[in-house]
């Protein structure tokens, strides 16, 4: 039975490993978000000769970097994209690379159109908010702590000898626990985020003199991959369960067995 047990716990240890590195390529990969704008309503009234149906972007970006293709119906043109942030304005964007100007000009001049203005909402700059992608990468690091931590003490349950503390059973309930909570919370931020301001807008005001990409714009592969890490971390709980350890702590039964002692002497 104990052999069983420590099999168990050591594929809750693969496990874990697959969560962690689920979490890992979320942020080094540049597909949370893919968007395929289309030609504005202005842009197709104006057209009336249909040209305006060659015109296509598309767009996708990740945590920190992106890629922007947009095509006027001559061929397409490709950008990088960086996010650049301002802390004080709570403002986020995604600003192309471009050779002629800096990006900092760039966002500033966009800043400054937001705050000329009064009623619109950021997302209708391009721009998105500040603390709820800052809250996102936060989780994010939290989650892979905790799931770090929770496969150095398995690996500790399967060749070491615990005792029933956090290095323990308990400690394995609560390490996954806490990385499957941190997960979920990137996911709620992150969706957020983009059901509140990305869905609506991820162009800046130029590229909306021709495009829109309201509608247009999804989650993609990386954000799922954060999603596979909660389920991982999810599975091991179940599987701790299923091993039959016991989410209970040393000094509680120590207390019994004092009591017990005392009972006994009396």
């Amino acid at each position: 039975m104990v052999l069983i047990h420590k099999r168990l716990i050591a594929l809750s240890v693969f496990i874990a490993i697959i969560g962690v590195g689920l979490i890992v390529a979320a942020f080094a990969t540049d597909n949370w978000i893919h968007s395929t704008p289309r030609a504005n309503e202005t842009m197709r009234r104006n057209n009336s000769s249909g040209t305006a149906s060659g015109f296509t972007a598309n767009v996708t970006f990740g945590l920190f970097t992106g890629y922007k293709s947009i095509d006027f119906g001559i061929g397409p043109r490709s950008y990088n994209l960086i996010i650049k942030c301002q802390p004080n304005s709570g403002a986020c964007t995604y600003i192309s690379i471009d050779k002629d100007s800096t990006t900092d000009s760039l966002f500033s001049n966009i800043l400054q159109q937001f705050k000329n203005q009064s009623g619109q909402p950021m997302e209708d700059f391009g721009l998105f908010c500040f603390s709820l992608y800052v809250a996102t990468l936060v989780m994010l690091v939290l989650a892979i702590v905790w799931g770090l931590v929770s496969i150095g003490f398995a690996v500790f349950n399967v060749f070491g000898r615990p005792i029933e503390t956090v290095t323990g059973p308990s400690g394995l309930y609560l390490w996954n626990s806490l990385a499957m909570l941190f997960s979920l919370a990137a996911i709620g931020c992150y969706l957020a985020l983009y059901l509140t301001q990305l869905k609506m807008n991820i162009l800046t005001l130029q590229d909306q003199l021709t495009f829109t990409s309201k509608d247009q714009t999804f989650l993609d592969m990386s954000f799922y991959f954060v999603v596979g890490a909660a389920g991982a971390f999810f599975l091991n709980i179940f599987i701790l369960c299923l091993s039959g350890q016991k989410c209970s702590c040393d000094y509680y039964h120590s207390s019994e067995k004092e009591v017990d002692s005392g009972m006994i002497l009396y």
